[in-house]
């Protein structure tokens, strides 16, 4: 198994596997491994793979994520035993300043902790800094796959975000990026979805709940319910702005952004999809 191509190609939207017993498992509390492997991107980047992270997580998993730039995608899978992180730090100086971007690399750190939530269960806690003065020209990438997902909140910028197969509320805030979240299990939590130039994708199946409030600015509202009570009565509703009520639902569903559509999907199989969706 080689993570290195597995998160480049999963953050191309391909899938892979991964066998937890391939890592040491570490502290609880872990700092960013070392890197492994280096090298350019066809855009004159540079980047650098570190050693994947995993943790021994026990239940549903709760994650709060924050990021100074950078693309996340974070969802549940089954097979896996337990909690694999990988990330991949870049630098955007171009071709002109390749060796300098690299060198820059090492100014990207990230931290990973478990932390206990008050009740019961886990929080996996990641944070990604940067102490390079040009910190525009830098991101870090993450894949995180964990075996139950509960709740996702997630502070990023420049950055897609990904999230699949989460059980409890998402609260997403991004900028110039998609959005797609997409889950088998019934929502019937609070969901925010905040991004800017780019596309909203909130894919559920019918027997979730929700106060629909989604707006974009420069783009198109679309929605698609296939099974479930979907009341769209607002004289507010318009080509770029919908309020809905799904089966009778109190937990509100805020979704924006601008220059970008928004589309909302309420269909058996929600994760059923492609590398791209056009419609809902």
């Amino acid at each position: 198994m080689q993570p290195t191509r597995a998160l480049f190609a999963t953050l191309c939207t391909a899938t892979f596997a991964v066998s937890c017993s391939t890592y040491q498992a570490p502290e609880r509390n872990a700092a960013s491994a070392i890197s492994v492997t280096k090298g350019f991107l066809f855009d004159g980047n540079t980047f650098s793979f570190d050693e994947p992270l995993e943790l021994q997580t026990h239940g549903p998993l709760a994650i709060d994520f924050e990021s100074f730039a950078g693309k996340v995608e974070i969802r549940a899978d089954k097979s896996f035993t337990c909690t694999v992180i990988e990330a991949r730090r870049v630098a955007a100086h171009g071709w002109g300043r390749l060796a300098e971007g690299n060198e820059t690399l090492t100014d990207v750190r990230w931290r990973a902790s478990l932390e206990r939530r008050e009740g019961s269960g886990e929080t996996l806690v990641v944070r990604a800094s940067t102490s390079h003065p040009e910190d525009h020209f830098q991101r870090c990438e993450f894949l995180i796959t964990v075996p139950e997902l509960d709740s996702v909140k997630v502070r990023t910028t420049e950055g897609e975000v990904r999230v699949t197969g989460n059980q409890g509320a998402v609260d997403i805030r991004t900028t110039e990026a998609d959005v797609r979240v997409m889950t088998p299990w019934a929502m019937t939590k609070p969901i925010t979805i905040i991004t800017s130039e780019g596309t909203i994708d909130y894919r559920i199946r019918g027997e979730s709940t929700g106060l629909f409030d989604a707006e974009t600015r420069g783009g198109l509202v679309k929605q698609r319910c296939e099974f479930g009570h979907w009341l769209a009565l607002s004289d507010q509703n318009d080509h770029d702005r919908f309020l809905a009520v799904l089966n009778n639902g109190k937990n509100p569903i805020v979704l924006r952004t601008s220059d970008g559509d928004i589309r909302i999907a309420v269909v058996p199989d929600p994760t059923s999809v492609g590398i791209w969706i056009m419609d809902p």
